[in-house]
């Protein structure tokens, strides 16, 4: 006996925000209200890979007929269903197949499509022959096509979940590329920074170390005009590194020039 009255429920559980597996589980427990199962498996179809992959069960075993022979979608009754519109039902089956044993007696196997789209599989298992009857199809349709209604919203969901995923990391790497290009480029500047430095008052510097260290002689030795010339040298060299610092301080763009094989350093602006 099946009533279809509940399977108006089934739209409303996706409202409830649940994720995949919850979703399907309540579903199934919809399903167990509308019509009997000993035990019940729900394929669904892998686009991709072109092949039905198992999503839930119910019972100790999962429902399917020729396991053993192989179809366009894989092993099993079901890959040949998926290439159906409407369900199969077989009423009564033997219990006693070979290697089969204690298994249901009664089978119906339900393609779920939304148009030509295939969505998946529902096989219902039943111990007791007779459980399922030809003149149900109706009904099995009816249970298909809303079962297939929320599989398709929640394959929908899930492929905007993975899309958003996906944009996210692609955001999150760009961030990180560019923090990183950010940072090798802060680096860049400090280190042309530094050849600037290290080329514009290095030499002064030397000239007002080397003078500095003359200077005490010079004034020992009275020797006035070498003192005198000694203190002019340090006093130009001091300028120059203040007019360096200066123009580091007052920098309005960075534009720089070759020193030395892949180093660069700051063009300053009197030599533009």
């Amino acid at each position: 006996m099946i009533d279809t009255k509940d399977l108006v429920e089934i739209g409303k559980i996706l409202q409830m925000g649940l994720d995949s597996n919850e979703t399907y589980e309540a579903v199934f427990h919809l399903l167990e209200r509308t019509v009997q199962f000993d035990s019940a498996t729900l394929f669904v179809y892998n686009e991709e890979e072109d092949k039905l992959e198992i999503v839930l069960k119910r019972g100790d075993k999962i429902v399917d007929l020729a396991e053993n022979i192989s179809f366009a979608r894989g092993m099993g009754i079901s890959s040949y269903i998926s290439k159906k519109e409407k369900p199969i039902i077989l009423e009564s089956l033997s219990r006693s197949l070979p290697g089969k044993m204690d298994r249901f007696s009664s089978f119906v196997s339900m393609p779920l499509r939304i148009g030509d789209k295939l969505i998946g599989v529902l096989n219902l298992g039943h111990n007791e022959p007779g459980t399922y009857r030809k003149e149900q199809q109706e009904d099995f349709t009816t249970i298909a096509t809303q079962i297939s209604l929320v599989m398709e919203k929640l394959i929908l969901r899930a492929t905007l979940d993975e899309k958003n995923r996906k944009l996210k990391k692609a955001l999150e790497d760009l961030t990180a590329a560019q923090d990183e290009l950010v940072e090798k480029k802060r680096m860049a500047a400090i280190g042309e920074i530094v050849v600037t430095v290290n080329h514009k008052i290095n030499n002064p510097l030397t000239t007002i170390m080397n003078h500095a260290q003359l200077l005490p002689v010079m004034i020992e030795t009275r020797n006035q005009k070498k003192a005198k010339n000694a203190a002019l040298k340090i006093q130009q060299a001091a300028t120059e590194i203040k007019e360096v610092t200066h123009h580091l301080t007052h920098l309005e763009s960075t534009n720089t020039e070759g020193y030395l094989e892949n180093v660069r350093m700051i063009q300053l602006p009197e030599e533009r």
